[in-house]
This record gives C-alpha cells, sequence and structure tokens, in this order.
C-alpha cells in the first residue's frame, strides 16, 4: 500500500509565488551589475536592494494586471473588452530582442537628460497595447524601464497605457518596441472614448 506524501509537499502554489519574484530579483540584479564599471560590495548591495524593489513592483503589477477567480467565482470577473479577439497570446519573447538591446542605451540617455536637465516637464499620450494581460504586464514595465518615461495608468477596457514621456515624442527604444507590435500609437476613436468616460482625459485634472 502506498503511504500518501504530506499534504504540505502537494502544495507547489508557495513555491509558485516564492519564484516569481526571485526569478525578477536575479534578472534585475544581473541588470544593474552588467551596467556598472566596477563591482564592489557597495555597489552589490545597492544592486540587491534595487532589485528587491523592482521585483517587489514587477509582481504587484503583475498580479494587478492579470484577472483571477475566486473560490466563489471561479470564472473571475468581466473580461476586458481589449481581450475579447480570437488571439491573446503573449508576444513572443525572440520579437522583443531588438528594443531590449536598445534599452541600456536609452536608459544612459535618459539619464543625462534627467541630471542635465531635469525631471520636469513632458506630457501624457495614450499608447494601444497587444490584447492580453501578459502583454499589458510587459508593455508596462518595459516602458517604465526608462527614465524617459513611465506608465501612469493602464485601461484594459480600452487596451490603452496612459504615457508620461519627457520628450516630445517617442525614444527609439519605443518605436523599436512598436515594431514589434506591443504597443502603438492609440487609435482616435479609442482616445474619444476614454475621454468621454468618467476620469477619461475630460475628467483628468489640468
Amino acid at each position: 500500500m502506498t503511504t500518501p506524501l504530506p499534504t504540505r509537499l502537494l502544495r507547489p502554489g508557495l513555491a509558485r509565488r516564492a519564484a516569481e519574484p526571485l526569478a525578477w530579483w536575479v534578472a534585475l540584479l544581473a541588470a544593474y551589475l552588467a551596467l556598472v564599471s566596477a563591482i564592489s560590495v557597495t555597489e552589490i548591495t545597492v544592486a540587491a536592494l534595487t532589485a528587491a524593489a523592482g521585483a517587489a513592483l514587477a509582481v504587484a503589477a503583475r498580479r494587478a494586471l492579470v484577472t483571477t477567480g475566486t473560490a466563489a467565482d471561479p470564472e473571475g470577473g468581466r473580461q476586458p473588452a481589449a481581450d475579447l479577439v480570437p488571439v491573446r497570446r503573449p508576444v513572443p519573447p525572440y520579437r522583443l530582442l531588438p528594443p531590449l538591446a536598445r534599452l541600456p542605451a536609452q536608459i544612459v540617455a535618459d539619464t543625462a537628460r534627467v541630471v542635465l536637465r531635469g525631471a520636469s516637464g513632458g506630457g501624457w499620450t495614450r499608447l494601444g497595447v497587444a490584447p492580453g494581460a501578459a502583454n499589458r504586464g510587459t508593455a508596462t514595465l518595459l516602458v517604465s524601464t526608462s527614465p524617459g518615461t513611465y506608465v501612469g495608468g493602464v485601461d484594459p477596457e480600452h487596451g490603452t497605457l496612459r504615457v508620461h514621456r519627457l520628450r516630445p515624442g517617442p525614444s527609439s527604444f519605443e518605436r523599436r518596441l512598436q515594431d514589434t507590435g506591443l504597443v502603438h500609437e492609440a487609435d482616435e476613436a479609442d482616445e474619444a472614448d476614454e475621454a468621454d468616460e468618467p476620469g477619461g482625459k475630460n475628467g483628468e485634472p489640468a
């Protein structure tokens, strides 16, 4: 007769939840250390703390963007209209390689701009994002990585991101990101729909 395994060994959920922030932490730590000229104890400490903060934000963003069900409602909440399309697969990782290769240079350029000119100014714009929670999460993370842009809001219903740019137009990194199909310039119709809703453009403070 087979002896049943202890209940705690049959619960992989905790391991999965721990693996996600750990994976983010390792990736961000490696990226930080790859950008420094000399690795020291101080740099490793700063990198570890920065990577931990980034991992926490990444996990929080993913959980906020992914709609999940509950024990009382396994089907979850209402599916966003932007996701009601035949294909909702994440953009293949290999298509993100060209913009990712440009990202370090963009971070350096935006950091220099912030140091020389300050972080004030700029303006808000809307970007369309490929359908699906995974695409929204990836786009939010990548667009917010460089100091020159960050995502201030996500609208799953219309499939758009509210993005703040320090420069008047998209950066070279953002243009390469648009070439992958992950993000695109928002349609005028989508912007008009958002402006008519409470809290949309017409409802935002000046």
